[in-house]
């Protein structure tokens, strides 16, 4: 418990900024956008290629990876995408943005310092990559969804193109994997510079996050959504990974580690996706600081089970 609230309390402390500086008026709703456009246009990029391109090329095109940890969370999202679109009759986008929240974790800032702190450098590998993963397939599958959704936007394949080629999120994402796969070497200023733009990103989100919490959280509908988003989140994916683990196995080592990558709360990136297309944004805030809040019990379980 006291190993998940170090990690977890800083997430929360920086939210309460964000939730504090709205609330007395320090950031107006404009300042809020602005911000979240600064972390969607520019730290998030910066983080998503650095990350991606550092990755291991083999552990990006491990297919066992891909289908245990990759595989339970594609399921996951199908299975919710389908079951808002046409059991609860939400839009596309509406679906597509639930969905990526009952399946992507927060591996960057919590998971890989969680492994580091339960496990040590070698086995945090499964957040290291998952944060690839879930970048590359899970990001590029919700902008597409969106992007084809309709509305006022245009639709086809040619309309989704731009969507996507002028998204900045995959656009970095599809550079760091040809990095990866070329085994290119970065250079030290380019480094240097994604080092102080990138880790904006986490920090920029929460503090976006906590001042839309200021206000209404949506309508009453959504409530049971955003709970049925948490559950998924926090207790169907670990277990799917644990089914599909019974069947596709990885090495020993790295079993405890994807589990609990599997089971961390929902990343702050949905939020920012949520907020750029004007999707559920404060049932999706919700989502973020309740899963995160449940999270540390719920992780600290899990922890508790995989001793015996």
């Amino acid at each position: 418990m006291e190993m998940i609230a170090g990690v977890a309390i800083p997430f929360f402390a920086v939210l309460l900024c964000g939730y504090l500086a709205r609330h007395l008026k320090i950031l107006d709703e404009s300042g809020v956008r602005g911000l979240n456009a600064f972390v969607f246009w520019f730290a998030l990029p910066a983080l998503l290629f650095w990350k991606v391109s550092e990755s291991p090329f083999e552990r990006l095109s491990d297919p066992s990876f891909y289908l245990v940890y990759e595989g339970g969370t594609l399921f996951l999202y199908a299975a919710v995408f389908l079951a808002m679109r046409w059991g609860l009759r939400r839009t596309r986008a509406e679906s597509a943005i639930v969905a990526i929240g009952a399946s992507w974790g927060n591996v960057g800032y919590m998971g890989v310092p969680l492994l580091l702190a339960a496990y040590g450098t070698d086995q945090a590998l499964p957040a290291v990559i998952a944060t690839a993963l879930d970048s590359i397939v899970m990001q590029t599958l919700t902008v597409i969804l969106i992007e084809s959704g309709g509305g006022d936007r245009r639709t086809g394949i040619l309309g989704v193109a731009r969507g996507l080629a002028s998204n900045p999120l995959i656009l970095a994402v599809l550079a760091g994997f040809v990095v990866a796969a070329l085994d290119l070497e970065l250079p030290a200023t380019l480094v240097g510079f994604l080092s102080i733009l990138g880790p904006a990103a986490g920090p920029g989100a929460l503090f976006a996050l906590g001042a839309t919490l200021t206000g209404g959280l949506g309508l009453r509908r959504d409530y049971g959504m955003a709970a049925g988003m948490i559950g998924a989140k926090l207790l169907v994916l670990p277990l799917l990974v644990f089914v599909i683990l019974q069947f596709i196995p990885l090495p020993p080592r790295l079993v405890e580690p994807t589990l609990i990558t599997a089971a961390l709360p929902t990343a702050a990136s949905v939020f920012v996706l949520a907020q750029r297309y004007n999707v559920l944004e404060r049932p999706v805030a919700l989502v973020v600081f309740a899963s995160h809040l449940l999270g540390i019990a719920t992780l600290t379980g899990l922890l508790v089970i995989l001793q015996f």
